[in-house]
């Protein structure tokens, strides 16, 4: 049997905490709060090798185990106990007894640790921040024997001037570090806001795009190492969600009633105007007799919440005067901005409509670069959160999917900003189908109403190609297309 790796236990004052350096920590075992020192060591460990990663200059300094572990704690723990934690004295680092006082007692610490206290993510960001801007502005190992070594010079019989010499050098010193706590704290404040308001931006987004669920992978894609290391393209990220939400809504507006406009199917026609439902959205459709199950007491409302649960529910059958089949380009030029007066991401614009057209008309969405795949709008969000500057397209397999599935009374959307000519194998087969008149296409610039490939052409020739040069084209295409 394999033996389970043992968990080394860290006790305040014990050998083991003295060996690792905790004993220099500016905190007093009231800090700890009942937990281990071990049960936070994970978060510790956490920030020493972001610490060291996130150096940009030559030299990667590691930050020791009791400087992340101070550094950590004093923004996860509540302020009061972070204050009434701290020692008086500590001979071991003095100096570093200082730098901490020094944040604890700065006005912005008290603001921030509102923010970050009991909060994993927020903790380990501002401690990491909180630390590089200390070992940017200097050594603390080499300044703090310095440090030792003149307050041991101090508590000598030197002549007055070599001591006023020492006492300048050593006010030199706190300085230092007062403007770089200072500085550590306010990047600290900027990182943990933006951070927790980027955050909440994505979730509230994904939230209102997929109903309530679908948040599981947006802590992987927008985690505090993707923060910390690419910050710009974490705020890319959040810009593109925040505006996929807004175009959602615009495109549940602006959706024509007509085309929403549902009737149900042979009510009374036994099993021809039934079917099993396949999503919460039909919950309207529910059939009387299943719904008389929530008035039977706990015993039938629960049965309910399982057939619910289980899609087991038998609903109307409905049928909806569109049936849309979106593709949406995914290629890495789609995350660009948008030209004209509303400065968006194109892929925001283009999957809030598809996801608008998912909700109200329960349109099937494809993804598609060089290759097509049909996905769930949980997929969709996936692919905002980590579209990429890479990748193109390809136009064949969009079409020989169009004709795979054959539908002569859906609308097929395709929408891009970077087209291809289609294969001419792929095009003739195209060509004699009567999908053709049926499938619309968005262009989004940089791809221009001049492209001449003759799949575009064929399209042209029933007006199913619209130039969509700015947002309010792009919504005017989309009235048209739904009319």
């Amino acid at each position: 049997m394999e033996k389970k790796p043992v968990e080394i236990i860290i006790k305040p004052g014990g050998e083991s905490y003295i060996r690792s350096g905790l004993a220099k920590s500016a905190f007093k075992e009231s800090i700890y709060q009942g937990f281990s020192v071990s049960y936070y060591i994970p978060h510790i460990s956490e920030v020493q090798k972001l610490v060291r990663e996130l150096q940009l200059w030559k030299r990667k300094i590691s930050p020791h185990l009791y400087q992340a572990h101070d550094s950590f704690l004093m923004f996860y723990k509540p302020y009061h106990l972070v204050y009434s934690s701290l020692k008086k004295s500590n001979k071991l680092s003095p100096l570093w007894l200082k730098i901490v006082t020094q944040a604890v007692n700065d006005e912005k610490f008290y603001d921030l640790n509102k923010i970050t206290q009991t909060s994993t993510e927020l903790s380990i960001i501002s401690a990491t921040k909180f630390l590089l801007r200390l070992i940017k502005e200097a050594d603390i190992d080499e300044i703090q024997r310095k440090y030792d070594q003149m307050q041991k010079i101090l508590q000598q019989h030197i002549p007055d001037m070599e001591r006023n010499r020492i006492e300048n050098e050593l006010k030199d010193i706190e300085r230092l570090f007062t403007t770089a706590v200072k500085t550590g704290i306010e990047e600290a404040v900027k990182s943990a806001q933006e951070y927790k308001e980027g955050r909440e931006t994505v979730e509230s987004a994904v939230s209102s795009l997929l109903g309530s669920g679908g948040l599981g992978y947006t802590k992987e894609a927008l985690s505090i190492w993707s923060f910390l290391r690419h910050p710009d393209m974490f705020r890319k990220k959040v810009n593109i969600l925040r505006h996929a939400k807004i175009f959602f809504n615009r495109f549940m507006t602006i959706t024509p009633s007509s085309a929403v406009h549902q009737h149900v199917e042979n009510i009374y026609g036994g099993v021809n105007g039934a079917s099993r439902m396949i999503s919460e959205r039909q919950l309207p459709d529910v059939f009387p007799s299943e719904m008389a199950m929530t008035q039977l007491g706990d015993v039938g409302r629960a049965l309910f919440a399982v057939k619910l649960v289980q899609r087991q529910l038998t609903v109307y059958k409905r049928l909806a005067s569109i049936k849309p089949v979106v593709f949406l380009d995914k290629s890495g030029s789609m995350a660009e901005i948008y030209t004209g007066s509303e400065k968006v991401p194109k892929i925001s614009v283009a999957s809030g409509l598809a996801l608008a057209l998912y909700r109200k008309l329960d349109a099937d969405i494809y993804l598609f670069d060089t290759e097509v795949e049909k996905v769930k709008p949980e997929n969709v969000i996936k692919t905002l959160l980590e579209i990429s500057a890479d990748g193109g397209t390809d136009i064949d397999p969009v079409l020989e999917e169009i004709m795979r599935i054959g539908k002569k009374d859906y609308t097929y959307i395709i929408i891009s900003d970077g087209i291809t000519e289609a294969n001419e194998d792929v095009l003739e087969r195209f060509r004699k189908n009567e999908l053709t008149k049926n499938t619309k296409l968005i262009l989004i610039p940089p791809a221009g109403v001049g492209d001449r490939y003759r799949w575009v052409e064929l399209l042209r020739g029933y007006k199913n190609v619209f130039f969509a040069r700015d947002v309010a084209s792009f919504e005017e295409s989309v009235k048209e297309i739904l009319r």
